[in-house]
């Protein structure tokens, strides 16, 4: 059981019995308390919105002047470029979306064919045809003198550079499979003053190489100016039953740190490369993690030839530790220098999705239904307490399935940390469920208790709404007072949020727009536009007309 030191009861104005959370604090003296609370009560109606984090996982406190958006883009900068979204969920700590506003409607405003392109299926091996983009396909956005380029993979095997008002294609590199997951852009200084922005990105193993061949090597970097390929990295087979790279990297401390599916995290040096004997170049590996898995973990995931032990998530980063989720059911938190694992929470189940770490320091988290008879759904970890004693809450999800997934969250969780919450409105959590729902609940007040599937009762936290989707595992995100996402409807849904005096949270309005295949992929914002992939094998500019 939590212990009860970590919460204190509140008793709101409703009449609705909720707990708000509370961390643990050191005492201080009485002196200190009093100015304390005088300074934050003078200061309230001024309090700051934090500027998104940069790509380095640093983030500053800025004044919201805007009464229309309260989000802020990037500073990271140089020669006129813009890290505005450069990776998977916007920086280090996952937790970006776009500068807002969200549209009022969702209209399109242009559409882009992406295409489809051959796969070899899990099961059997055989070749299939997938269209569009997928899990987790969010475009990432760079400006040029203040001209919006989204950088985009699909499954036709191509990576684009794409004018973001026009969708108009600028370059297209090729790969050798589909490209699931994130691109990651950024600034390269051993690179040439006239071409240092850099993109890289993860595709499934090839279509042409089995399992275990060596020339594997899926995570590949391209020259942001000219689509030209620059390096790649051969990725070992292991007991996972893959070779691919789903997840997004991070430039961190000069160098990349990077995830792959057989269960390593990487620190790459880029600028050390050195010929494979392939016919590519290829990076240094500074430090490698162990591998993020047991063999307990191993026997108790049987798959295809092998063990679903993938590791799919990208990394994340807190203070000194790279925190990233397998699907060998552990949350792990790594040593950022050496990658030495220094904190496991192991609930067991299948993490799929990516950590977010919140402004208060908080790991929110989706737990698949894998492996385990309990429910599956969304974890919030307390890092700076032993991995046993971590969970501040979880909220359980309905045991409905959709194709291979039984239940529970394969998106990410997130927040709207960079929007308002704790300023000018209440602190928030989002997630898409398979047992076909959109679920947002509060980060900071409770209601009764859940079932882990590690057999423990933790907290529960007040669900604010949830709405239908169909169904899904695409991931949504926030924009001031609105949430963008998408589901097996083959709809994208814009919800935008209404605030009661006693601080619940209600949709004012909805838009929804209508695709010819499912929504899998993860929204984009940027003021006013909503940029979004679909199966049917389109990507999609949506806004207001």
């Amino acid at each position: 059981m939590v212990k009860k030191r970590d919460y204190q009861t509140y008793v709101p104005v409703s009449s609705l019995s909720t707990m708000r959370v509370h961390r643990k604090k050191p005492l201080r003296p009485l002196l200190v308390v009093t100015l304390a609370a005088l300074t934050l009560a003078a200061l309230w109606r001024f309090a700051p919105v934090l500027k998104p984090p940069s790509p380095d996982g640093r983030s500053a406190n800025v004044q919201d002047e805007s009464t229309v958006s309260t989000s802020q883009a990037p500073t990271a900068a140089e020669d006129g470029y813009a890290l505005v979204c450069p990776t998977y969920l916007g920086g280090a700590e996952r937790r970006y979306y776009g500068p807002g506003p969200a549209p009022e409607r969702l209209e399109l405003i242009w559409k882009l064919h992406i295409g489809s392109g051959l796969t070899a299926r899990k099961s059997d091996n055989k070749l299939v045809t997938w269209s569009g983009t997928g899990w987790t396909g969010q475009p990432t956005l760079i400006e040029e003198n203040g001209h919006p380029y989204l950088l985009i993979g699909g499954y036709d095997h191509g990576l684009r550079k794409v004018d973001a008002k026009t969708g108009s294609v600028v370059w297209r590199a090729e790969l050798d499979d589909v490209i699931k997951g994130t691109n990651t852009v950024y600034f390269d200084p051993g690179r040439p003053q006239s071409d240092r922005l850099v993109v890289v990105t993860g595709s499934r193993r090839g279509v042409d190489l089995d399992v275990g061949d060596p020339q594997i090597a899926p995570l590949r970097a391209f020259s942001y100016a000219s689509g030209t390929e620059l390096w790649r990295l051969p990725v070992p087979r292991t007991k996972n039953y893959s070779q691919d790279v789903d997840a997004s990297p991070l430039w961190l401390d000069g160098t990349l740190i990077s995830a792959v599916e057989p269960g390593y995290v990487y620190s790459l040096a880029p600028e050390e490369l050195t010929d494979s004997g392939f016919g590519f170049m290829r990076p240094a590996i500074l430090a490698s993690s162990p591998e993020l898995y047991t063999p307990v973990d191993v026997t108790a995931r049987p798959d295809t030839g092998a063990a679903n032990v993938a590791l799919e998530g990208s990394p994340a980063v807190l203070g000194d530790r790279i925190y990233v989720a397998s699907g060998s059911g552990h949350v792990y938190g790594l040593d950022r220098k050496t990658l030495q694992v220094e904190w496991d929470f192991n609930p067991g189940g299948d993490f799929d999705s990516t950590v977010c770490v919140t402004r208060d320091d908080m790991l929110l988290v989706g737990l698949e239904r894998e492996y385990f008879e309990g429910h599956g759904g969304a974890y919030m970890l307390d890092p700076s307490m032993p991995a046993d004693d971590c969970v501040v809450w979880f909220f359980p999800t309905a045991d409905r399935g959709i194709g291979e997934w039984r239940g529970g969250v394969v998106g990410s969780v997130t927040v709207n940390d960079e929007y308002g919450a704790e300023t000018s409105r209440p602190s928030l959590a989002a997630f898409n469920s398979v047992d076909g729902n959109l679920y947002v609940v509060s980060r900071s007040m409770l209601d009764g208790t859940a079932l882990s599937p590690d057999g423990r009762t933790y907290p529960k936290p007040l669900l604010e709404f949830s709405r239908p989707l169909g169904g899904s595992i695409s991931t949504p995100v926030f924009a001031d007072d609105a949430i963008i996402t998408g589901g097996y409807d083959n709809t994208v849904h814009l919800y935008h949020l209404a605030y009661s005096a006693e601080g619940r949270v209600s949709i004012a309005d909805e838009s929804t727009y209508k695709t010819d295949g499912a929504i899998e992929s993860t929204p984009l914002v940027y003021h006013g536009l909503v940029f979004i992939g679909s199966r049917d094998g389109y990507l999609y500019c949506l806004g207001s007309q």
